[in-house]
């Protein structure tokens, strides 16, 4: 594999954007072939792009690979007045779908997971396969809500301002917290998630108003058996927020879908083990090829 990613894998991912639904959204290519195919890569919930940065240049023999910032994260523009949650997250990754074109295979972490199911149900014309990463298919649990509710006390307020790196580094936090990354690994994904402003200081780059959304109004949303794409459902082997019940009920939910554990990662997988991550979804697109082929094979 290592040879194969790198004759077609991008030294660095290129910076791109493009105007959907009157926001300017931030998306990397890390390059790969078009003709094998697309991978659209979802970060989860106050994370970005960089969430994959370990992951995505080991996937580029799969294909092009594209990694998505949402609305208020990342480098995307921020929605004023705010419009996040999943109408507008799913907005957001719908109109990039249909902007990339051909089907894609859609790869989506946590949060990003959530709305990744609700679009293969609302429009599985879009893709030919989905790669859910410790995601609930869902919201998360009662005990976890309360656990969080302290980060929603920043709805309403100014980003905050910070005097240095270093004071961005301190600051830094994965949420839930348990993870293999290193310190320099974490500090290296701190500087990455933040911006120098014009004034000298450093900020974060996420909207605090991300964090109200749920004061926006009830969504109707699609049930997660209404999805009926080939899908490969992942699961960190010590994640605390995607139990392995609950894998496995969503499992049992979308029918034929395939469930593997990754070995050595909480919550963050693509982070904690990207090795492992990456040649999962890897298979999986094998194995989603291949039953193309013989489909195509057999209507012959």
């Amino acid at each position: 594999m290592a040879s194969q990613v790198a004759a077609t894998a991008a030294a660095e991912p290129t910076d791109k954007f493009v105007t959907l639904n009157g926001l300017k959204l931030h998306y990397v290519d890390w390059g790969g072939d078009p003709v094998a195919g697309t991978l659209v890569l979802v970060h989860g919930g106050s994370a970005n792009v960089h969430w994959w940065d370990l992951a995505a240049p080991q996937l580029v023999s799969g294909g092009r690979v594209l990694a998505l910032d949402f609305r208020g994260h990342g480098l995307s523009q921020w929605a004023v007045p705010p419009h996040y949650g999943p109408a507008g997250y799913m907005e957001d990754v719908e109109s990039f779908l249909r902007f990339v074109g051909s089907p894609v295979t859609l790869v989506a972490h946590s949060m990003g997971g959530a709305v990744a199911m609700w679009v293969a149900a609302r429009h599985p014309e879009l893709l030919e396969g989905l790669v859910v990463v410790d995601s609930r298919g869902g919201p998360p649990p009662l005990w976890r809500k309360l656990q969080w509710r302290w980060r929603h006390r920043a709805q309403g307020r100014p980003r905050p301002e910070l005097p240095s790196r270093q004071d961005i580094i301190r600051r830094f936090r994965l949420h839930p917290e348990g993870t293999y990354l290193s310190n320099q690994a974490l500090a290296e994904l701190a500087l990455k998630s933040a911006i120098q402003l014009p004034n000298g200081k450093w900020a974060f780059c996420f909207d605090p108003q991300t964090r109200g959304w749920r004061d926006s109004g009830p969504v109707r949303l699609p049930n997660v058996r209404d999805v009926k794409v080939p899908t490969l459902i992942l699961r960190g082997a010590q994640s605390t927020l995607l139990s392995a019940w609950r894998a496995r009920w969503l499992q049992h939910k979308i029918k034929g879908s395939m469930l593997r554990e990754i070995p050595r990662a909480y919550h963050h997988v693509p982070l904690d083990n990207p090795d492992d991550t990456a040649t999962a979804i890897l298979e999986f697109i094998a194995w989603l090829r291949s039953a193309r082929q013989i489909s195509a094979g057999t209507q012959r």
